[in-house]
């Protein structure tokens, strides 16, 4: 009767197996140390992200998206690590982050870039125009000390710089943020090009023609219609005509995440079901559209998930002029200090009045208003004053 042997391998032979074996193990380990040590970012065990101006801090506040940021990275459009104290209200940025779940996540990576840096050339009733692009100003807009008048307070000249969201069907950009930026050491614009001239070396990108050198290298998807970013020398190669330094990036390549956030303009429309919010495609064929009407240039907010640079939207919300003013901007946090008469506050570095007709209080009088209380107030920029917040609402937390 035959018997079965277990299987035996030579010595030599098992050892070299258990040797792979080891150094699969390791190699899996340190893949999984590797993943952990990026911080949870989006594509490393994250999946969410968001896009758009900033309408609230405690910690970073994106549509109506409450991001922890107490661990996470803050960088500049060039990828430059910065604090947190450099985050303001108004300014347009990126985040990412682990998983969206009941309106808040953790934050690993927060980026923030503006549309448009460099000197103002005409100053109209609704805005200005810098570097051929026109910018609208409305109640929504921050502005920064220098400029706290708002709107009076830009004359030509001045070099400031936008954040905001490009209207296609304006071509105008909607100022959320407007710095002063005296002694820029280079002057920026992000926008959609209008004309190109490939022998001649030019585009046109809004009411400016830009021209580039033969060692200055463009981006491969070039052409009418794109976003492109531009670095430019600070002095004029001639009437409402700039030198490019360099190209920039335009728009990041996302991997797929579970969970996005977009707020911006619609760029361009195929249809209710094919369009493109500040230049990425998004495929609303199985999303809800909710409050308005799908336009070039209306103001949405898609939310869904990302795949394969295509935004998958679930939900599409048009958001009116007055539903972005009636939203205003949310603060969290301790009281940091309050004015002896109790007409104003300051909580996360920014003044908030307290006198605007029908303020609403929540779980307190305006007594209970004392540093150090934690209160959730919803506000609305101060007219003549773009540095302030008018409350709303303040509510008072435990």
């Amino acid at each position: 009767m035959n018997q079965k042997l277990p299987l035996q391998l030579p010595q030599s032979a098992g050892a070299r197996l258990r040797a792979a074996l080891l150094v699969l193990v390791a190699a899996s380990a340190a893949a999984v140390a590797s993943l952990a040590g990026c911080g949870g970012g989006v594509g490393e065990g994250g999946t969410g992200y968001a896009a758009g101006p900033i309408t609230g801090f405690g910690s970073v506040i994106v549509n109506d998206i409450v991001f922890d940021d107490s661990d996470a990275r803050v960088e500049d459009g060039e990828g430059a690590a910065r604090g947190r104290a450099d985050l303001r209200l108004g300014m347009t940025v990126e985040v990412e982050s682990d998983a969206i779940v009941a309106g808040s996540a953790r934050a690993a990576r927060v980026r923030f870039d503006s549309a448009v840096t460099g000197p103002v050339e005409s100053v109209g009733v609704d805005g200005f125009v810098v570097l051929g692009q026109r910018v609208a100003v409305d109640e929504t807009t921050v502005f920064d000390a220098p400029l706290a008048a708002g709107l009076p307070a830009i004359a030509p000249g001045q070099v400031v710089e936008v954040y905001g969201l490009y209207d296609a069907a304006l071509d105008r950009f909607r100022a959320t943020r407007v710095e002063r930026r005296d002694g820029a050491l280079a002057y920026r614009v992000r926008g959609v090009v209008v004309e190109l001239d490939e022998a001649l070396r030019t585009l046109r990108v809004g009411t400016a023609l830009f021209t580039y050198g033969d060692g200055v290298a463009p981006p491969t998807d070039f052409a009418p219609g794109r976003f492109v970013r531009l670095w430019l020398a600070t002095t004029p190669a001639g009437a409402n005509r700039w030198t490019i330094q360099r190209f920039g990036q335009a728009q990041r390549e996302l991997p797929d995440i579970e969970r996005v956030s977009f707020k911006g303009h619609v760029t361009q429309l195929a249809s209710a079901a094919s369009f493109r919010i500040d230049g990425r495609e998004v495929d609303a064929s199985a999303a809800v559209v909710s409050a308005g009407a799908l336009v070039l240039g209306a103001r949405v907010e898609v939310t869904g998930r990302l795949r394969a640079g295509v935004i998958v939207a679930t939900t599409v919300q048009v958001r009116s002029d007055q539903a972005e003013r009636e939203r205003g901007f949310e603060l969290r946090g301790p009281i940091e200090s309050v004015a002896a008469d109790r007409t104003s506050l300051v909580l996360r570095g920014i003044t908030v009045g307290l006198t605007r007709p029908g303020l609403r209080l929540d779980n307190g009088t305006l007594l209970d208003l004392v540093p150090g209380r934690r209160v959730e107030v919803r506000a609305v920029v101060t007219i003549g004053d773009g540095t302030r917040l008018d409350a709303l609402e303040v509510r008072f937390r435990p």
